[in-house]
C-alpha cells in the first residue's frame, strides 16, 4: 500500500525528536517520525530490573550551547540535579586511584612516573615551540601535545581498550571537547598538588532524578506529533522518492531527515552509486557490551564513574548508577554499570565473562568477597562509538555530499557519523529542521495527517 507523499524523519532518537520539534516550533506539522523499536529514545534509553535502573550504556548531561540547555532544563522541570563530578583512573600497579583527566592530576603517583610525564610534557611544548607538532594520526597528537610519558603511561593503553584499534590508525579532529587539553601550568599544578580546580567538558554535570536518561527524551517524544513506533525500515528508494517498512507500507515522501546509521545505507538503498556503497562499507564503529550487576549492600563506592587502562581488567570503564541518583538502586542496594569494548579488529568474548568482570572488581577492592550480587543484566549496543580511522572524513563526506545531491538531511551521531554527545545530537537535530525547513510563504501549515502523538505498527 502506498501512502500520500510525506515529509519523514527515520529515527526517533534524541537527534531525530529534536528534528521533528524544531520543525514544529516553526510552524512545520506535516512531518511524520519512524521509529524501529517500541518507545523513542534512541541510545538514550534506560531499563528497570527489579528496582534496579541502568541507561543504556551509562549517560551524564552537559551542553556549553545555551539554546540545548535551554531545551534540556524546559524539558527536565523540576526532574533534573547537578553535580559535581567524582571520576577517577585506576592503577592497579600502584594501587590507587587518581583524577580524571590523568593529564590533569598526576598528584599521588609513583615520583618517577611524575617525572617521567612532566620531562616528557617539557620536551613536547619545546617540540610544539619549534615548529615541529605536525600530528598525522591519534598516537601522534597524544605525543605531541601532552608527551611521551603522559601518552605513554595512560593515554595510549586507555586508547587501545576504548577503541579497539591503534591510536595510530586513527585522525584526530574529533578530540573537541571530549579529551581534556589543560595548559601546561595546569598540568604542573596537578602533578604538586591534589587542590586543583576539576578541568573538561564534565566537570559538572546533570542527571534526572527519576526514569534514569530515558527522562530526557520521554519528555521531549511527549512534545513532538507524528511519532510512529515499531516501524522498521526495509528498504530506502531514492531515486523514487519512497520508504519501504518491514510491514509492507511504502511511504512516499518529499522531504527527509535521516538519522540511521550511515553504515545502514548500502543494505537499505539498492541504487548507490559504488563509491558511495564502498564509502559505506568502509565506515568503521565499536560495540559496547554493558555488564550490568546489582549488589546487596549499599554505598558500594563514592564515585560516579573510573577508568581502566590495565589489560587484566576486561571492562574499560566503570560506573555506579545510585550515586547519579538514589532512585536508580532499590534501598539499601548499589550497582555497577561495567562497559566492555568490541569490534571487527577485537571480538567480544562472551563466555565467563560475568566471573572475569566480577573477578576483576574483586581484584580493585570494589567488591567484597562475602557480596552477594543479586542482579546481572547484559546489554550490547551495536553501533556505540564510531571509531574514526584515517579514511573516516573522506568516506562521511562521500556519503553527506551524495545524500545532499538528493536533498536528504542527515543528523545525530550515526546519521552524520560523528561522535556526537546528547547535546550534539540534539543540536544535530534541530540544525537539520532549519536546513529543510521551507522559507517564508511556502511553509504547508496544518494539521498531522490525521495523527496527533504516538502510533505503533500493526
Amino acid at each position: 500500500m502506498m501512502s500520500d507523499r510525506q515529509d519523514v524523519i527515520l529515527g526517533a532518537g534524541l537527534a531525530g525528536l529534536s528534528a521533528a520539534y524544531m520543525l514544529q516550533e516553526l510552524g512545520e506539522l506535516d512531518w511524520q517520525i519512524y521509529e524501529r523499536e517500541d518507545r523513542v529514545g534512541g541510545h538514550a534509553r534506560s531499563i528497570e530490573v527489579d528496582g534496579y535502573v541502568f541507561d543504556f550504556g551509562p549517560h551524564i548531561l552537559f551542553t556549553a550551547d545555551p539554546e540545548i540547555e535551554g531545551l534540556i532544563r524546559d524539558l527536565l522541570g523540576t526532574n533534573f540535579v547537578a553535580q559535581s563530578r567524582e571520576a577517577f583512573i585506576y592503577h592497579h600497579a600502584h594501587d590507587l586511584y587518581t583524577r580524571f583527566p590523568f593529564q590533569a592530576h598526576l598528584y599521588g603517583l609513583p615520583t618517577e612516573i611524575v617525572v617521567d610525564c612532566l620531562g616528557g610534557l617539557v620536551r613536547a611544548v619545546e617540540r610544539q615551540a619549534r615548529g615541529e607538532f605536525r600530528p598525522q594520526n591519534y598516537e601522534e597528537w597524544m605525543r605531541g601535545t601532552f608527551g611521551d610519558g603522559i601518552a605513554e603511561h595512560l593515554m595510549i593503553p586507555y586508547a587501545r581498550k576504548i577503541w579497539t584499534v591503534e591510536p595510530r590508525e586513527m585522525e584526530f579532529g574529533w578530540i573537541d571537547r571530549r579529551v581534556p587539553t589543560p595548559d601546561v601550568e595546569r598540568i604542573v599544578a596537578g602533578a604538586v598538588s591534589d587542590d586543583v580546580v576539576q578541568v573538561g567538558a564534565t566537570a559538572h554535570f546533570w542527571y534526572p532524578k527519576q526514569g534514569g536518561i530515558e527522562a530526557l527524551p520521554r519528555a521531549l517524544g511527549e512534545r513532538v506529533v507524528g511519532v510512529q513506533l515499531e516501524r522498521e525500515v526495509e528498504q530506502i528508494d531514492i531515486a523514487a522518492r519512497t520508504v519501504v517498512f518491514r510491514d509492507g507500507e511504502r511511504v512516499a515522501f518529499d522531504r527527509m531527515i535521516y538519522t540511521l546509521p550511515l553504515s545502514q545505507l548500502a543494505s537499505l538503498a539498492g541504487d548507490v552509486p559504488a563509491r558511495v556503497r564502498a564509502a559505506c562499507t568502509a565506515l568503521r564503529c565499536q560495540g559496547i557490551y554493558c555488564l550490568n550487576i546489582g549488589i546487596d549492600r549499599a554505598d558500594v563506592s563514592d564515585k560516579h564513574w573510573v577508568y581502566f587502562y590495565e589489560d587484566e581488567f576486561p571492562f574499560h570503564r566503570l560506573s555506579f548508577p545510585g550515586n547519579f541518583t538514589p532512585a536508580n538502586v532499590p534501598a539499601g542496594k548499589s550497582s555497577i554499570s561495567m562497559e566492555i569494548a568490541f569490534s571487527d579488529a577485537r571480538e567480544l568474548d562472551r563466555e565467563g565473562v560475568v566471573e572475569r568482570a566480577t573477578e576483576a572488581l574483586t581484584k580493585a577492592g570494589i567488591l567484597r568477597v562475602e557480596d552477594r550480587i543479586e542482579l546481572v543484566h547484559t546489554q550490547e549496543i551495536l553501533p556505540a562509538y564510531v571509531i574514526y580511522d584515517l579514511e573516516h572524513s573522506t568516506n562521511v563526506e562521500v556519503i553527506r555530499s551524495w545524500f545532499a545531491e538528493h536533498g536528504i538531511v542527515l543528523a545525530g551521531r550515526f546519521g552524520e557519523w560523528q561522535y556526537l554527545n546528547m547535546d550534539h545530537a540534539m543540536k544535530s537535530g534541530t540544525e537539520a529542521a532549519r536546513a529543510v525547513a521551507r522559507r517564508p510563504g511556502r511553509s504547508r501549515r496544518g494539521e498531522p495527517r490525521g495523527r496527533t502523538g504516538v502510533v505503533r505498527g500493526g
